[in-house]
């Protein structure tokens, strides 16, 4: 007979015993030694006897298994004394005739518990409250009842860097610091330094049954639970609320026994109380304020926390801290550079391929306005004169904000011209323009409207073609309308379209047909309140009761005074065709001056 005994541990757990022909080490519950860190796989490696002489051999684990340091590449031999590492954990091996401390498997799982908050009035000792990631604990829940100054162990001030504890085992403490320098190098994110931390903290005390890390919320004394895990299965996670409020207020580490007190549901020995050893340290940052705290419990009478644990969570909580700081940092750098990337590239989109100046004709006035947003440009207009002198007007509107939409629409708008040239027909354009699309995307990876309109001089009149969200408005003399029934406006490009939709108006003097983009539906007061369409309609007819020659640009006064100071989440675009008379040839304002916004080219 052989065991396996862990080479770290504070203090290491009963050894494993190694008995029968074979015996499997790994994370699934099948494993005869069940090893639940996620750096382990589910069947890791397999120990066998023969002759009474052991050999080891690795089953293709993620991480590896090594004997004395060398990689175990094939089945291998073992002597007395010769280490193992499973992944990063280590065990020495050991042959006896009658092992001691062979006591069983070594198997337990972290899981979240979550419940209600623990009766104050049922004989417990402290205040608790029942926790699970992501729960928010306001700071009236805190309270301010103190610490009984009677079980409290031993407290220690962390703030000062420069006295960090090494009493006692100093090497094993300095050991633990790198291996959680280590586990938490390749942590990507906040989250991720979180689970790390976790899975080498479970490593490090072994004596933990559970632990709890909370995080101060920005601004106020409120905090969020950011991971509650237990060993066992089904066992829930209590933070001791006045022992984290105390010890992030005064920067102030704390070990601490309580008399815990369950229900008589949960087993005999919880129903009866028991004792649990308690250690709280706060996370403090680089300006020397708390930014959270980890608290770790154990309930066995047998192996309880000591002073030892409280000064080795101390060290590597100033790991944890700075590496929590440094995800931070590193996240609001990557915001930062996004949002950046994104402004510079909606400003490179506009400045290439916004329109030329609205064409000028006889008794017509064809315009546009666009409110942009900030981050990223996906609206897109463009003018297209035909050589029978009537005018294609497009406005394309992409919802989606992923990186690649402004290609998207300026590959569409390409498109879409060439069809209208070539077919002089808007309903064939967009008809032409989705097969295309169907060959080369087979589906639009945003949801994407169209409006084409073409003006016909001539004849008065103004066909349409509207596909998904635009809104498009007709004013009559001195009539709003909107057009919006399905005969109108069909759905959008390459979204289980089924029809094309053409229609067609007659312009009179004064008359204005006007096409919003979708940004139209999202534009939002400083309280909050969407545009309805009801309002949509008393800001044309404002703007449309003075000169009409001038109508766009009070209707875009009107829509960003509505809005404020309220961020846009989309852009806002519109399109005017205005019939002002056959013996005038008006143009645009935007012809003969440049908006700052917009960037008429």
């Amino acid at each position: 007979m052989a065991v396996l005994q862990q080479v770290f541990g504070d203090p290491p757990l009963p050894s494993c015993s190694v008995s029968g022909e074979v015996t499997t080490i790994g994370r699934h519950e099948d494993c005869n030694v069940i090893v639940p860190l996620p750096a382990v796989s589910r069947f890791h490696a397999r120990m066998s006897c023969e002759d009474n002489r052991f050999f080891v051999e690795d089953l293709g684990s993620r991480n590896g298994t090594h004997v004395n340091g060398r990689q175990v590449l094939e089945r291998t031999p073992l002597s007395d004394g010769d280490q193992l590492e499973f992944s990063a954990l280590a065990y020495r091996f050991a042959t006896q005739d009658s092992p001691s401390e062979a006591s069983g498997i070594r198997g337990v799982r972290a899981k979240v518990m979550s419940g209600a908050d623990a009766a104050s009035d049922n004989g417990d000792s402290i205040r608790r409250r029942i926790v699970s990631h992501g729960d928010s604990i306001s700071s009236d829940d805190l309270g301010s009842d103190p610490v009984r100054e009677e079980q409290v162990v031993s407290r220690m001030l962390v703030t000062n860097v420069g006295a960090w504890p090494v009493l006692t085992g100093a090497t094993q403490k300095l050991n633990h610091v790198l291996r959680m320098i280590n586990g938490l190098r390749r942590a990507i994110g906040y989250d991720d330094v979180i689970s790390r931390a976790l899975q080498n903290l479970f490593d490090i005390f072994r004596s933990a049954e559970r632990i709890a890390v909370v995080i101060k919320r920005q601004y106020s004394n409120d905090i969020r639970v950011a991971a509650a895990v237990s060993r066992q299965a089904d066992e829930e996670v209590q933070i001791c609320l006045p022992v984290v409020r105390s010890c992030m207020q005064n920067d102030e580490a704390m070990l601490y026994v309580d008399h815990w007190k369950g229900s008589a549901a949960d087993g005999s020995e919880l129903g009866n109380g028991s004792m649990r050893s308690i250690i709280c340290v706060p996370l403090v940052g680089l300006a020397e304020h708390s930014i959270g705290a980890i608290q770790i419990d154990c309930q066995n009478a047998r192996r309880p926390l000591n002073k030892e644990h409280l000064e080795q969570l101390i060290d590597v909580c100033q790991v944890i801290s700075f590496a929590l700081e440094q995800a931070t940092a590193a996240e609001v750098e990557i915001t930062r550079t996004v949002v950046e990337t994104n402004v510079a590239s909606a400003e490179r989109f506009r400045s290439q391929l916004a329109p030329m100046d609205p064409p000028a004709l006889n008794g017509y006035r064809v315009a546009h306005e666009l409110i942009p947003a900030a981050e990223t440009a996906t609206d897109l207009i463009d003018y297209l004169v035909l050589p029978d002198g009537s005018v294609a007007c497009l406005l394309l509107d992409a919802t989606g904000r992923e990186p690649g939409a402004s290609d998207l629409l300026a590959w569409l708008a390409r498109q879409l011209i060439v069809a209208v040239a070539e077919t002089g027909s808007k309903l064939e354009a967009i008809r032409q323009t989705e097969q295309v699309l169907s060959g080369r995307l087979g589906q639009l990876p945003t949801v994407t409207s169209v409006a084409v309109m073409l003006l016909d001089p001539q004849c008065c009149s103004v066909t349409m073609s509207v596909a998904g969200h635009c809104s498009l408005w007709r004013i009559d003399g001195q009539q709003v309308t909107e057009l919006d029934s399905p005969e109108v406006i069909g759905s959008p490009l390459n979204h289980g379209r089924q029809v094309h939709l053409q229609s067609e108006y007659q312009l009179n003097d004064n008359d204005i047909i006007l096409v919003f983009s979708g940004g139209i539906t999202k534009l939002t007061s400083p309280s909050g309140s969407t545009l309805s369409r009801s309002e949509t309609a008393n800001l044309i007819e404002e703007a449309a009761i003075a000169d009409r020659t001038v109508f766009e640009s009070r209707l875009r006064h009107l829509l960003n005074s509505y809005r404020g100071d309220a961020p846009l989440v989309d852009d806002v675009t519109f399109m005017v065709i205005h019939r002002a008379g056959m013996s005038e040839t008006i143009l645009s304002p935007a012809a003969s001056a440049v908006d700052s916004e917009t960037r008429h080219v």
